[in-house]
């Protein structure tokens, strides 16, 4: 018979599944953690086939049955609940019931707990395990190391929904530490999905790629990664290819295989956001804010603080200054939390609109914190704020501050081999900066992605469907000088915040994101004169 950790496919023929009567349940209720996630049905099949008065005061099979609802295939996690409070019973009925147990129940109600979004008492009952685990001396050393591993490992599981990503990243990797001893075949499947998703959120690709390598190695023979437990490999796999390959459409069976290891999980709506992540980076701003809705909606369920609604509230603002809506995007950021490292980091939105706004001192001064915050602020994030910097440096003349923030954030960029970060800036700005990179001595990574990056300049896709007022022409005239919008105000005698109002219209009809975009093709229209 396999012990807990040396099972790594799907136990097609464990005993645990054969064995009659009593001898079958000594073995369930030592092999039941292996066995109910990848074979929750057939495990409760084989316990029921067994009459009930033998096992009915037995916890381990109680518990047993509930966590074999949280396995490949099961549809309801709420089906659970009457099961562990049967376990729960049956300890307060037993004062005297063995450490193992009552620990064990926390740990899988926790769990159970987390997967339906009701984070806040998944983490209550996963406190009053760590109190049991370190106070109570009546366990051997071996099991109190096993469920130490799975204490962990829903600890961290918990840190990643509410934004905690240190506290999150420890707890995980303690229980990695401990794994290949101490953890199901399952934990480790999730354990090493979880850190992939970490990985990633922090900037650190290659360890991403290589958490994933190791989750489908332990779910190798089995489905255990198009489950709940694989959920935030899916999860992680959809970001870095969107990361990478900005622009392409992804893999059929990357998309098929998120859906079906996020569906009915905790996980859910970090699949909708990623495939809203990729709608908008094919263009389809209003299809993302549909999905974007949808995440929401989830996330109402949820108990407690949820870090993906931050970054659900920053894709949203981007969508909409996408499609026009500057002002109403940059409205759409008050009060968004910034969180650990900036992982979710709304400052790179808000001056992006700033420079939509045509008013790059402004984007500048929102990226003053990330950039303060340096070598700390997630790398992924990181790559963007230096590109937009340098976008706006170079909208402001500063040729020398624009060239070192382009500089580092190409070789950000290349380190972990992304394009996204680039992809929200005009075209016609980033060529630019990438002509200028280009005469100056760079690494040979950075090299090939310049490579990548460069795109020919397109001088034939500038359509005026609706055309410029009279006021329009005259500010958009007067844009071209290089006049402040102040100064452009006092000179028509209108406010600042109408001049602003007209600049938007004027970036709206000519499809433009920028001051240097929109006189460029105003210019190309006929409609300015560029200054000399």
């Amino acid at each position: 018979m396999n012990s807990r950790n040396d099972t790594t496919g799907e136990p097609e023929n464990s005993t645990a599944l054969q064995l009659d009567g009593r001898n079958a349940l000594d073995t369930i209720e030592t092999m039941w953690p292996q066995i109910a996630p990848i074979q929750g049905a057939r495990l409760r099949d084989a316990i029921r086939s067994i009459p009930e008065k033998e096992w009915s005061d037995r916890a381990r099979i109680l518990l047993a049955l509930a966590a074999s609802y949280r396995s490949i295939g099961s549809t309801s996690r709420s089906a659970a609940l009457p099961w562990f409070r049967a376990v729960d019973k049956s300890i307060r009925a037993d004062p005297g019931s063995p450490l193992d147990v009552r620990v064990g129940y926390l740990i899988h109600f926790a769990a159970t707990m987390r997967t339906m979004g009701d984070i806040e008492r998944s983490r209550e009952n996963l406190e009053t395990a760590r109190t049991m685990i370190e106070s109570d001396e009546s366990l051997d050393i071996s099991r109190r190391i096993d469920l130490s591993a799975s204490f962990s490992l829903q600890l961290g599981l918990a840190r990643i929904h509410t934004g905690a990503f240190d506290e999150a990243l420890f707890a995980l990797s303690l229980a990695e530490g401990l794994a290949n001893e101490h953890l199901s075949t399952a934990e480790r499947v999730e354990c090493h999905s979880a850190l992939a998703y970490v990985a990633f959120l922090l900037g650190d690709f290659a360890l991403a790629d290589s958490q994933i390598d190791l989750a489908a190695q332990h779910a190798d023979g089995t489905d255990l990664l198009r489950s709940s437990f694989g959920a935030l490999a899916q999860v992680t796999r959809f970001h870095l290819h969107i990361e990478r390959e900005s622009g392409s459409e992804p893999h059929e069976a990357l998309l098929r295989d998120l859906r079906i290891a996020c569906r009915n999980t905790d996980w859910e709506a970090h699949s909708l956001y990623v495939e809203a992540l990729s709608r908008y980076d094919d263009g389809a701003s209003i299809e993302a804010l549909d999905l974007l809705g949808r995440v929401t909606r989830l996330l109402a369920h949820f108990s407690g603080a949820s870090a993906l609604d931050s970054a659900t509230r920053i894709l949203r603002s981007e969508a909409l200054r996408s499609l026009g809506e500057a002002s109403q995007s940059h409205d759409a950021l008050a009060d968004i939390p910034v969180g650990q490292h900036h992982v979710n980091c709304p400052a790179s939105i808000t001056a992006l609109a700033s420079l939509t706004l045509g008013d790059p001192q402004q984007a500048l001064d929102a990226l003053e914190s990330c950039l303060a915050l340096g070598d700390l602020h997630s790398m992924r994030s990181m790559v963007q704020i230096h590109a937009i910097a340098a976008a706006a440096h170079d909208d402001l003349g500063n040729a020398v501050a624009s060239s070192i923030a382009f500089d580092r954030s190409l070789l950000m960029a290349a380190v972990n081999g992304v394009v996204w970060p680039f992809a929200t800036l005009p075209s016609e700005v980033l060529e630019r900066l990438l002509g200028r990179a280009a005469g100056r001595v760079q690494p040979a990574i950075v090299v090939a992605m310049m490579e990548r990056l460069r795109t020919a300049p397109s001088t034939d896709s500038v359509v005026l469907v609706d055309p410029l007022s009279e006021r329009e022409l005259v500010i958009v005239r007067h844009l071209a000088t290089g006049a402040t919008l102040s100064q452009i105000g006092a000179e028509l005698f209108i406010s600042v915040n109408t001049v602003k109002s007209h600049v938007r219209s004027i970036y709206r009809k000519l499809s433009a994101t920028n001051r240097r975009e929109a006189i460029a093709r105003a210019v190309q229209l006929g409609l300015a004169e560029q200054e000399q």
